[in-house]
């Protein structure tokens, strides 16, 4: 099982500190899994109103957790350690084709790699980049994916050209590129519009990426009795709502839309690295 942050324990005791529900449905718990984007706190503070929501219109308990870091995230998925997963798209297609996740909703605001700077020492040229470091959440998600993809086209590589820099949140990177750290950071659209403006003065976009698919919610193949009833509450959970209207606010994620056999096949590409380096 995954190692939670500062323990699992703790974790569902600051959430049901954050709105304790005296009156919660009778039934089985609901796990949900969250990829760990942010850091605990702030990350279960966001997703508090899905939280409500789901525990209102499933009328059963709802218990959000998260894992250390991305890796070890997606081998709780595999484990089986979560009823429903909001990952990553390329580890959510991993979870698709090996451990049978069945894929529910994405949410509609597409994803991409920034690659910001500093304001005050900006990066001039991709070939500056040469002998230094780029700072990302983590070496898997996609974002870091993408970037490390673009930058081969640019004709610099991982490890030989430049060295990955894995920090702990988006705001953790945006501060190692002001430090003087790192020369870039790989941050995603939400990260860059959550970060406080006293950061994000300090930087600026160097090159932002194509959109990709951002992240997406799938059910524990055990549940797949409850898929219909568990689409139909995703996709019903709008920005019109008062806890949707709260939690789309403040994640900038738009609202939530099926997914596609079509989504799920072009995220394959992204695969096969994941694949090679989560066998280390």
């Amino acid at each position: 099982m995954g190692k939670f942050l500062s323990g699992r324990g703790w974790l569902l005791a600051c959430l049901l500190a954050l709105c304790p529900l005296p009156s919660a449905a009778q039934g089985t718990s609901l796990t949900v899994g969250v990829l760990p984007t942010l850091s605990p706190r702030i990350l279960l503070n966001n997703y508090q109103p899905f939280r409500v929501y789901l525990e209102q219109t499933l009328k059963r308990p709802v218990e959000m957790v998260t894992a250390t870091d991305f890796a070890t995230f997606h081998k709780s998925t595999i484990a089986g350690d979560y009823d429903l997963v909001v990952t990553a798209a390329h580890l959510g297609r991993l979870a698709q084709t090996e451990g049978g996740y069945i894929p529910l909703a994405t949410f509609k605001a597409a994803n991409r790699a920034m690659l910001v700077t500093s304001r005050a020492a900006p990066l001039k040229s991709i070939r500056d980049l040469r002998g230094q470091a780029v700072a990302t959440l983590d070496r898997f998600a996609l974002i870091t994916s993408q970037a490390v993809f673009w930058l081969e086209t640019q004709g610099l590589r991982e490890g030989t050209d430049f060295r990955l820099l894995e920090t702990s949140s988006h705001n953790s990177s945006a501060y190692s590129v002001l430090s003087g750290e790192s020369m870039l950071a790989i941050i995603s659209p939400a990260g860059w519009g959550q970060m406080p403006a006293n950061v994000r003065d300090g930087l600026q976009v160097f090159a932002s990426l194509p959109a990709i698919p951002g992240l997406m919610l799938l059910a524990n193949p055990r549940l797949a009795s409850e898929v219909p009833r568990l689409k139909s509450a995703l996709l019903a959970f709008s920005p019109d709502l008062p806890e949707g209207k709260q939690f789309f606010e403040v994640t900038r994620y738009q609202g939530i839309r099926e997914i596609t056999p079509q989504d799920m096949k072009a995220l394959d590409p992204y695969t096969q690295y994941l694949r090679q380096h989560l066998e280390h």
